[in-house]
């Protein structure tokens, strides 16, 4: 019986190594991917690890969408990957997060009048930058309703896997601070703008 218990615990012993090691490897494997500028398969190798937990994937992956190699320059993403690596105390995260943040700050007074007639035009990443703007309420007045709009017209058009996770996280939040009557009157404005559009 005892020896069936050590067999097991050197199994399981095993297993956690070549976890380890795997993980290990295809960090090392997306520094190299990065080093090489090969930014999309950097981003690949990454965004799994990322998905699981690895606070430096998620701290790489940050910077990727704040500096656009590989990916869209996307301030929102790169503050939510800096954030869940700052949240396991990964080195220097919290300084990015801050950073970034106010990143957004500045590019959300710079930009929300080019934001506007974009979104109105049917931009997907100036509709959801509006949406996000509208729903914090610090910049401009809170609009749960326009928020949700522009949110949900965004959606259509949003191709990035990770982005859409995180915008329909979003709009899962979003719904739950609205009435029903509100959510009602979100649908008839998209209903509305689309039937603007149409030729």
């Amino acid at each position: 019986m005892r020896r069936k218990y050590q067999i097991f615990t050197l199994h399981i012993v095993l297993i956690i190594f070549l976890c380890a090691f795997s993980s290990k490897t295809e960090l090392d494997a997306a520094k190299q991917a990065y080093i090489f500028g090969d930014y999309a398969t950097a981003y690949q190798k990454w965004l799994g690890q990322a998905e699981n937990g690895v606070p430096e994937a998620q701290f790489n992956l940050g910077y990727l969408f704040e500096n656009g190699q590989g990916v869209p320059l996307d301030l929102f993403s790169a503050a939510k990957w800096y954030e869940l690596a700052a949240r396991q105390n990964y080195p220097a995260a919290n300084q990015m997060l801050k950073h970034v943040r106010l990143k957004i700050k500045t590019s959300i007074r710079e930009n929300l009048g080019k934001w506007l007639p974009k979104a109105e035009a049917g931009d997907p990443v100036s509709q959801r930058a509006l949406s996000e703007v509208l729903a914090a309420g610090q910049i401009v007045a809170k609009n749960n309703i326009e928020a949700l709009k522009w949110l949900l017209l965004s959606l259509e058009n949003t191709k990035n896997n990770t982005v859409r996770r995180r915008m329909l996280r979003f709009e899962s939040n979003l719904r739950q601070r609205m009435t029903t009557l509100e959510i009602e009157e979100a649908m008839s404005r998209i209903t509305s703008w689309k039937s603007l559009r149409i030729k």
